[in-house]
């Protein structure tokens, strides 16, 4: 079967419709990568939630945060001095530590004596 497109608008229309089949062909496959990856997106958050199922902490062990409440920031600013010697660690990093470890302990910076502190691996 041999196909003699000798006109030039023969070959335009062969042409017009190469692209058109082309185009649905290509808007099929994204059509059809579409719904895979849709799939698999739901499948995974399934197993997701699955997984978060079972690390649940307990409700005894729950934290509830009362939004209404005004929390009021514990009194422990004030003028603090010393001299600390940092190896490893930006002044930024070691001042964050400092100040955690103050609001955690409620015992205030100037009260406070830190003879190091160390970089623990997991």
């Amino acid at each position: 079967m041999h196909y003699a497109y000798s006109t030039i608008g023969e070959r335009l229309i062969l042409g017009f419709e190469v692209t058109i089949i082309g185009v649905l062909i290509v808007f099929a496959v994204l059509a059809l990568l579409s719904l895979i990856i849709s799939l698999l997106s739901k499948v995974l958050q399934k197993i997701s939630k699955a997984d978060q199922k079972e690390t649940d902490v307990p409700a005894e062990l729950s934290f509830d945060m009362d939004l209404t409440e005004e929390v009021k920031p514990p009194d422990k600013a004030g003028f603090v001095s010393g001299e600390a010697v940092v190896f490893g660690a930006d002044d930024e990093e070691v001042a964050a530590i400092l100040a955690a470890i103050s609001f955690d302990s409620d015992i205030p910076l100037s009260e406070m004596r830190i003879k190091s502190i160390k970089y623990m691996e997991k």
